[in-house]
């Protein structure tokens, strides 16, 4: 079943975030009704398939196990890992089948060195904020960057209600836990968040962090923005920008938001 076919019985999730609705089971295409086991299996099957193909985590879903396909692309990745959160914290999936308590058991997996999902976040994600960069390591542009903090702030915003959400399916799970997930999360969240914080702050040039560089920037700031609200428009616009604007104005985000929802997204 490809990505973009799969319309099956997969509920509708609803995360309620700080200013707007996130529908995360809709974000990937993973919609439907609370059901049985077997169909409340069939949907955090199909939606953890969808995050091992995209993360590339042959433990989850040895190669030929399925054929769901997925992009490979940080945003969408931190999109279909919370749908797979979603899912399994909605109060119509059951929590006792095999499916569901390996699921648990896989997310709360979190080496860094043994899990392609926490070797993806914290480590290779943040690996591209380093002041200086390692030599000979690629430089990202501000807007690329741009849209990996996106990602990080995706996630930042669901976990407000997915957190919480899935604390109570433990409990109603009786014998799982998620403890080094949630551990990992917060860490993780604590970690990428400030890095965006502060490549911003230091005007994305390539050397050691100099808070005196803080806001000294407009043009750089301004791309980074734009590769924000790239990734944002095309979901949207549901995630608040967090991160600092210096000086700027409300038209230039109501210009640049038009802009990009345009002409990037629309249109190329």
């Amino acid at each position: 079943m490809q990505c973009a076919m799969v319309t099956m019985l997969l509920g509708v999730v609803s995360i309620v975030g700080r200013s707007q609705t996130h529908d995360i089971a809709g974000d990937t295409g993973l919609r439907g009704g609370g059901a049985p086991c077997n169909v409340s299996d069939a949907r955090l099957q199909l939606a953890r398939d969808i995050v091992c193909v995209s993360i590339q985590d042959r433990s989850l879903c040895p190669p030929g196990s399925s054929n769901v396909s997925a992009k490979g692309d940080w945003p969408n990745q931190v999109v279909y890992y919370s749908a797979v959160l979603a899912v399994l914290s909605d109060r119509t999936t059951c929590l006792n089948t095999p499916t569901a308590i390996a699921t648990v058991q896989w997310l709360d997996q979190t080496n860094v060195s043994t899990s392609p999902w926490w070797g993806t976040w914290s480590v290779f994600q943040v690996q591209y904020y380093d002041m200086p960069r390692i030599p000979g390591a690629r430089i990202e542009s501000p807007a690329t960057l741009g849209r990996k903090c996106w990602a990080f702030a995706y996630l930042a915003e669901v976990w407000i209600h997915l957190k919480p959400a899935l604390a109570q399916a433990m409990t109603r799970a009786k014998g799982l836990s998620l403890e080094q997930m949630f551990t990992a999360y917060d860490n993780a969240l604590s970690t990428t968040m400030g890095l965006c914080d502060k490549v911003l702050a230091n005007c994305f040039v390539n050397q050691s962090y100099d808070p005196t560089r803080n806001g000294t920037c407009a043009d750089v700031e301004a791309e980074f923005f734009v590769g924000y609200q790239w990734e944002n428009g095309i979901r949207n616009n549901s995630v608040p920008f967090p991160f600092a604007t210096y000086s700027q104005t409300a038209a230039f985000h109501t210009n640049a938001i038009f802009a990009v929802n345009t002409a990037l997204n629309y249109i190329i």
